[in-house]
């Protein structure tokens, strides 16, 4: 069987590095970018402690140019690519009109901005790929449910589904398959380096991190799956599949129902 190769961005932890140690397994090289070098050079001695290989690529995924210079160091290399895994993320909470536009613009730029770019400057290379290739775009199940005091991280991961339904029409005549992961709260670091507008927000999301069972190499097993099966949703873990179809059988209602956690947040936050 012959070499693959994969960019996977926000490879210096969380779920980026869990999914990097499940493609190493299988033998993969791998591109593990990053804007923390030392947190990707970790990864890699997982990477290669666990049979794969691969190398560190400093990456800031809202600079288109980056994303060319990476594109090309790489064609220098590399016999072709075979996935592109677009996972790196923030997290940020705050309602609209209390959320700086500062806030807002980080995170567009990261969480969008960063899933498109990598996208349009990877997407011609994975179609010359003969045998086929895959994307992969890291989303949230905030696009499915619209959670109130989200509205950023919610819009940007919406755009990442609504990007990825896009492509999965567009690159099926070329044999390359799209899946977007919507993953409810699991255990990774997306907290710690995220921006909240209130305390209150943060301390509420640090409980329902805190509060999963779900780990990141359970939800790297799911992507994996995901791409042998060429599947374009990813659901985990099991109460983000039953809020994604209970959102299909009663929109409205699944709103209201978020909305009711909204007020014990609101009321912490009022004078």
């Amino acid at each position: 069987m012959s070499k693959k190769y994969a960019i996977i961005t926000g490879a210096g932890s969380g779920l980026g590095r869990a999914l990097a140690v499940a493609l190493a397994k299988r033998g993969w090289h791998l591109a593990l970018a990053d804007v923390n070098d030392a947190g990707s050079q970790e990864t890699l001695s997982l990477v290669r402690a666990a049979g794969g290989d691969g190398q560190v690529e400093h990456l800031d995924v809202t600079k288109v140019e980056a994303w060319e210079a990476l594109r090309e160091r790489l064609k220098s290399t590399w016999p072709q690519l075979d996935l592109l895994v677009n996972n790196a993320g923030v997290g940020v909470g705050g309602e609209v009109g209390t959320l700086s536009l500062e806030d807002w613009r980080w995170i567009v730029d990261i969480n969008l901005w960063g899933v498109i770019y990598g996208c349009h400057t990877m997407v011609d290379w994975l179609k010359a790929n003969p045998a086929g290739a895959h994307i992969v775009n890291t989303a949230s199940m905030a696009a499915i449910v619209s959670a109130p005091g989200m509205a950023s991280y919610n819009v940007t991961k919406a755009g990442v589904v609504s990007l990825s339904e896009t492509l999965y029409g567009e690159l099926r005549p070329y044999n390359i398959g799209v899946t977007a992961v919507c993953p409810a709260f699991f255990q990774t670091n997306i907290i710690t380096s995220g921006r909240f507008a209130t305390p209150a927000q943060r301390e509420m999301a640090n409980k329902l991190m805190s509060g999963s069972k779900c780990t990141a190499d359970q939800v790297a097993a799911k992507i994996l799956k995901a791409i042998d099966r060429r599947r374009l949703y990813v659901t985990v873990p099991g109460m983000a599949t039953f809020f994604w179809r209970l959102k299909r059988l009663m929109p409205v209602g699944v709103l209201k129902l978020i909305s009711k956690r909204n007020i014990q947040v609101a009321a912490k936050d009022r004078p």
